[in-house]
Parts: structure tokens; C-alpha cells; sequence
């Protein structure tokens, strides 16, 4: 019995009870040792600035802090400051009715260093868009699609005005205009096992580019072709130095000429048969000169 009352009278004054202590408890023992809970009654209030006065008010002014119950706020001017403690009543009602568990009971206005916000530039405005452009992509379309096919071939056509407007260059696979060269999605098809072995058919039959887009689309087939062009600048280029170097020999210079063809095929998109000499000059410069120059 004397145990017993022991035991409870312990309970009555030391609250040694056992169990769980609930959170809220916890976190209030911590926050009343600490003395955190007043900094957090005054970081409210400052935080509860810009809702309670508005964008407007809140860009001239800073709340730099608070004593007991009284917010100190910087304003960028003496008369700004003056015309807002005029008006100081209404910001209280309003930050009261947001802090109600820790009222203010006055706000205090003083000149002080208020940064101004930086505003992101406005971006610029879309071009008009390249109407031309945009009644070829879509000639081919039946009339009942047409007109909503012609204004999405209009925004397509504005959006690359503008990209190229910003800097951005054509791709030299696809055309469009990229930040990047080759565009990020020819990158990818340029990877392709079966475009890489079609750019090296290509090279000896260029005829065949009109066939690729039924296997590989219009994206491998631009792809294989620009592959094969690449290739081919590689041999023009060495075979130019070799028919320099070895004083216009029949056999480099005839093999010069074959290469010269298929490249100019590849790149006027015609058969190699209608390749004109006029069209040398769309040849590698090296490459042209050579040729130009005659045996």
C-alpha cells in the first residue's frame, strides 16, 4: 500500500509516466529548451509579409524584423515610408488575421536597403511564319485536310524562323534548323547498322537513293546520303593530293573524275549520266581545281 502510494504521488510530480510521449509534447519540450519557438512566432510574421500587403506594396518594402510585438519593415524612400504608416492599421488587421495565435500590435516603417526584383526578359516575339513553305508541305493533302493541315505547316514554319533567327543553323541531314550538327534525332538514325550499310552502296551506286525511302524512310534515306557525301569528300580530297603529287597521272585523275560523278549525283539528287561539267562547281574545292585544271 505505502508502495503503492508512493508510486503515484512519483507520478503526480515528475510525470514519469510510462508510454509513448505524443510528438506534439516532444517537439514542444524541445522547442521551449531551445528557444526556438519564439524565432519561429517572429520568422511567421516576416514570412507572412508579402500575402498580407500585397505584390505591390511587398516590391518597396522589407520586413527586416521583429521585437515582442512589433515589426520593423525597410522601405526604399522617406516618403514611402511616411505614406505606409499612415496606412499601417490596415496591415495589421491584415498580418493579424493571419497570425491570430501571435497578434502585432504595431508596425514601424523606416528607410533601409530594399533590393529591386530582377524580371526575367520578355522573350521575343514568333516571326511571321513562311506561308510558301508551309503550302508545299502540305500540297499533297486532300482539300477536306488541307486548311487545318496548312495552319499546323504555318506554326511548324514560324518555329523555325525563329530558331534560326536565335542562331540555330539548318542540320545538315534533315534541314531543320538545330542548335546542334547534325540535329539530336538524325545523331540517332546516323547510328543505324542498316543506314551505315546503305551510305556504302551509295557510294558506288547513287541511283539507289530514290529507292531507300521505302526501307529505311525519308529520315535514313537523307541520313544514308549525307553519310555517303561525307565519305566521298574523304576520297575526293585524297585523290586531289595524289594526282598533285604525282603530276596529273592518267590513272588518279580518271579515278578522280569517277568519284567526282558519284559525288555529284549523291549531292543534285539526279542519275549520274545527267551530271554536267558546270555542276563542278559544287565540288570540294581541292577537288574542282583538279579536275579544272586538265591533264
Amino acid at each position: 500500500m505505502a508502495w503503492d502510494r508512493y508510486n503515484e504521488g512519483r507520478n503526480n510530480r515528475g510525470r514519469r509516466l510510462s508510454g509513448p510521449r505524443g510528438i506534439g509534447e516532444l517537439m514542444g519540450t524541445t522547442l521551449g529548451t531551445a528557444r526556438i519557438a519564439k524565432g519561429i512566432g517572429r520568422a511567421r510574421a516576416i514570412l507572412a509579409w508579402p500575402g498580407a500587403v500585397g505584390p505591390e506594396i511587398a516590391r518597396i518594402t522589407r520586413p527586416r524584423t521583429q521585437q515582442g510585438s512589433v515589426l520593423f519593415v525597410d522601405v526604399r524612400d522617406s516618403a514611402a515610408a511616411h505614406h505606409l504608416s499612415m496606412q499601417r492599421h490596415h496591415f495589421l488587421k491584415a498580418l493579424n488575421a493571419l497570425l491570430s495565435d501571435a497578434p502585432l500590435s504595431d508596425i514601424r516603417f523606416s528607410v533601409g536597403s530594399v533590393r529591386e526584383p530582377v524580371m526575367a526578359p520578355a522573350p521575343p516575339p514568333l516571326p511571321a511564319p513562311d506561308r510558301a513553305r508551309a503550302r508545299e508541305l502540305v500540297q499533297d493533302m486532300g482539300a477536306d485536310l488541307r486548311p487545318a493541315a496548312l495552319r499546323a505547316a504555318e506554326a511548324v514554319t514560324r518555329s523555325r524562323k525563329w530558331r534560326e533567327e536565335q542562331g540555330w543553323r539548318p542540320c545538315p541531314v534533315c534541314g531543320e534548323a538545330s542548335q546542334e550538327q547534325p540535329c539530336r534525332a538524325c545523331a540517332l538514325t546516323l547510328d543505324d547498322p542498316n543506314v551505315r550499310r546503305a551510305a556504302k552502296t551509295l557510294m558506288g551506286q547513287p541511283e539507289h537513293l530514290s529507292g531507300l525511302p521505302e526501307t529505311l524512310g525519308d529520315s535514313g534515306a537523307n541520313a544514308a546520303r549525307y553519310l555517303a557525301l561525307r565519305r566521298l569528300e574523304e576520297q575526293l580530297e585524297l585523290l586531289a593530293l595524289e594526282c598533285v603529287r604525282s603530276g596529273q597521272e592518267d590513272g588518279y585523275r580518271e579515278f578522280l573524275a569517277q568519284q567526282a560523278n558519284v559525288y555529284l549525283s549523291l549531292q543534285l539528287r539526279c542519275p549520274r549520266a545527267e551530271v554536267k561539267r558546270s555542276d563542278r562547281a559544287k565540288l570540294p574545292e581541292r577537288a574542282r581545281n583538279v579536275l579544272n585544271a586538265g591533264p
